[in-house]
């Protein structure tokens, strides 16, 4: 793809509640950022919800690599965590097994939406060294103390614990409550209910690992922080993921990785909305899910990327059939106009406002629009070109 300029990038930050520039550096080659995206625990299929916030940060590195930015994007596997080693369980199978068939099976259901593999996909079980002496970190500054085969963090060494969030003391308490991971106070063990654990005992079944603390597992934050410090450095450019995300796993995320480094984790914090179906949020739990293979059975794969595009990447919304298939109409004429097109430039002007949107905080829908005006027009190359932001792979061998 030939490298375009226009406006400025901007973004919406949750940390300063602002739209702040794209945060891009100056390396010896250019133009360079960072992208972070909390990813899967492969324990269960996955449906709409997870694609949405994946693929939208899909489309944020496909823009920034059209302007010539290069992207080093890391994508987590967390493939040590209390839902996998649950199903484990119930299922009375192997958690390792589990986790590799669920993978497989994400990472193929999302290159049949075209996404952009990320250049490092690390897993939690391949990386617990690097866990393990990011706990021996904090203890060893006083951020962390042991209590009852616990290592935990000291939430009120960190002041501004709560800041990322916005959320009183009150709020905190009420969500971790809400979430089911409020832990017991007590003498000799958790000194405060906001304490979080990041080091802890397995349970029978669940994978041990040797460590100062005891034999045990990591906490669930601790992971996230150890990933990406060791791939992407000690200050992320972009850290995403779901808005459900934001507290309690960013919030502690940002306290620990901050008390290790000593500077600002993150430059620009995104987050995406929470995707509804019959009246609720899509979740496992109520069963309200919309699989990737159920949309693939009526639309080519550019359809459902053009109508995850068709809804700002931070704002919830409610999925619907009759949309799924006004995109794929959409995309079917996309496809028309790129088989009968010539390989003329593309309009400046359709080029000029499709970036323009773009770098309005990823407006994508507005982006759309404009795709809806080239196809109208007839201007195959424009519509290749938006296509293969919007789209990814997907727009193009398999539009149809």
């Amino acid at each position: 793809m030939a490298r375009r300029s226009g406006p400025a990038p901007r973004v919406y930050d949750t940390y300063s509640r602002s739209t702040v520039p794209l945060p891009v550096r100056v390396g010896p080659d250019g133009q360079e950022m960072t992208v972070y995206v909390c990813g899967v625990t492969p324990y269960d299929t996955g449906h709409l919800g997870h694609a949405f916030t994946f693929l939208a940060f899909d489309v944020l590195v496909r823009f920034a690599e059209s302007r010539g930015v290069k992207v080093t994007y890391v994508q987590n596997v967390t493939d040590v965590d209390d839902p996998l080693f649950e199903r484990a369980r119930r299922d009375g199978g192997d958690w390792r097994d589990l986790a590799q068939r669920q993978e497989a099976k994400f990472v193929a259901e999302m290159g049949q939406l075209g996404w952009r593999v990320p250049d490092r996909v690390p897993r939690v079980s391949e990386e617990i060294p690097g866990i393990i002496e990011s706990c021996r970190e904090l203890a060893a500054a006083g951020y962390a103390y042991q209590a009852r085969g616990s290592l935990y963090f000291d939430a009120a060494r960190f002041p501004s614990f709560g800041d990322l969030s916005r959320r009183s003391r009150r709020s905190m308490l009420q969500k971790l409550k809400a979430d089911n991971l409020l832990g017991a106070v007590g003498p000799g063990g958790r000194r405060d209910a906001l304490d979080f654990a990041l080091w802890r005992p397995s349970a029978p079944g669940e994978p041990a690992w040797e460590t100062p603390f005891g034999a045990g597992r990591p906490g669930w934050h601790i992971e996230c922080s150890t990933m990406a410090i060791r791939y992407l450095g000690p200050q992320i450019d972009v850290h995403g993921g779901g808005r459900d995300l934001i507290f309690s796993h960013h919030e502690s995320e940002r306290a620990q990785s901050e008390a290790m480094t000593g500077m600002p984790f993150v430059r620009a914090w995104m987050h995406t909305g929470m995707v509804r179906y019959q009246g609720h949020k899509m979740s496992k739990s109520l069963g309200n899910l919309v699989l990737v293979p159920d949309v693939l059975e009526r639309v080519s794969p550019a359809a459902v990327r053009i109508l995850l595009a068709t809804h700002r990447y931070r704002t919830d919304w409610t999925f619907r059939w009759p949309a799924l298939e006004a995109a794929g109409r959409l995309a079917d004429r996309a496809r028309m106009v790129i088989a009968k097109g010539s390989e003329r430039p593309a309009g400046a002007a359709f080029v000029n406002a499709f970036d323009a949107a773009l770098a309005d905080d990823l407006d994508t829908p507005r982006a759309v629009r404009v795709l809806r005006r080239a196809v109208s027009a007839g201007d195959a190359s424009a519509v290749r070109m938006m296509l293969s932001v919007l789209a990814g792979e997907a727009s193009l061998d398999r539009l149809g």
